[in-house]
């Protein structure tokens, strides 16, 4: 998909801006939920990463709030909530236009 990141110097969230093409689309003109869940697998590994832990998702769950569309620019960010033992708890969301929640995540990533 071809995402760059970046990193709240702040809050250490982890960020990126994405545009999807028609190749994603499930419906016509609407985003395949898949490749939604697919950037938010990706930007909470690259939250782990960004604080130095390698990780494999061992779990993820995707709440869809919104339909997302093609062609519209999104806003992802991924964030590490806490860390134990062998685990990286991870939270992400994709954010529409408006600042509107598209599509929020949990995750539990094993450390490797």
């Amino acid at each position: 998909m071809k995402l760059t990141f970046g990193t709240d110097e702040n809050t250490g969230e982890v960020f990126s801006k994405a545009v999807f093409s028609r190749r994603f689309q499930g419906w016509k003109g609407v985003l395949h939920g898949g490749i939604i869940s697919t950037v938010l697998d990706e930007i909470m590994i690259k939250a782990a990463d960004q604080k130095g832990l390698r990780c494999v998702t061992a779990e993820l769950t995707v709440k869809f709030k919104k339909p997302a569309f093609i062609d519209t620019q999104y806003v992802l960010i991924g964030s590490v909530k806490e860390v134990k033992k062998k685990l990286a708890l991870t939270e992400g969301v994709v954010l529409g236009p408006d600042n509107e929640i598209i599509a929020s995540a949990a995750g539990k990533m094993f450390i490797l």
